[in-house]
């Protein structure tokens, strides 16, 4: 895929098993469609882990926006402190939450379409490893299944701000993580791609850098 922005917000977490289809109804007919509402809100779509996700990271969302700036605009943070009570019902059923208000810093893209799978990887430190990414060929990326790779950097400023929707996520006793920088994956084939991470560019998971593969669920695009 291609980015619609020059910034993003990312998001990763469970939520408990009771309320997971209602999460999903949810994220799918008032969430999304909500934020899209948003002035500079250019895209949203949901994944959900594969076969052997830990269920604290199970659901990966991400949003297209127009720049960072966006993600502390007056009209976005409104929404934030006065959510509605379906949200509020939901993001108390929130396990591990994990968000990032990021600008790109790195993109590249084969495709212009969404694919099924994606392959994220959060730094949850300052890591110059997230440098191995930027200069992939076109060659590369093709013969690994790899159809986009999109590099972010955190502002953690911005990801920190206080709202009534943060205070509620952490109703199951977990704040917000918040993440150093992130590589998100767009892929035709999981295992090629796993294959690639661990024997080409010998990245892999570890109490600083989280790895998941998700498959795409839905997706909500402006207009």
């Amino acid at each position: 895929m291609a980015l619609l922005g020059k910034g993003a917000l990312l998001n990763w977490g469970g939520v408990l098993s009771k309320h997971e289809f209602d999460y999903n109804l949810w994220h799918s007919l008032e969430h999304m469609p909500e934020r899209i509402s948003v002035k500079g809100f250019l895209r949203a779509f949901r994944c959900v882990g594969l076969k052997g996700t830990d269920a604290n990271n199970k659901y990966f969302m991400m949003y297209d926006v127009i720049d960072k700036g966006v993600l502390s605009s007056k009209q976005y943070l409104n929404r934030l402190n006065n959510p509605t009570d379906w949200t509020s019902k939901i993001l108390s059923q929130y396990v591990y939450p994990s968000r990032a208000i990021c600008e790109v810093t790195k993109t590249k893209s084969l495709t212009s379409g969404l694919s099924g799978f994606f392959v994220t990887i959060r730094y949850l430190t300052k890591n110059n490893e997230i440098k191995k990414f930027y200069n992939i060929s076109d060659l590369i990326m093709s013969k690994n299944g790899i159809f986009s790779i999109h590099c972010f950097q955190s502002d953690k400023k911005i990801s920190l701000l206080k709202t009534k929707e943060k205070a509620i996520r952490s109703t199951q006793g977990e704040e917000d993580e918040i993440i150093d920088s992130a590589v998100i994956i767009e892929c035709l084939n999981i295992n090629k791609v796993k294959n690639f991470l661990s024997k080409n560019l010998k990245i892999k998971s570890d109490k600083k850098i989280k790895i998941n593969y998700y498959q795409l669920q839905h997706v909500v695009e402006l207009g």
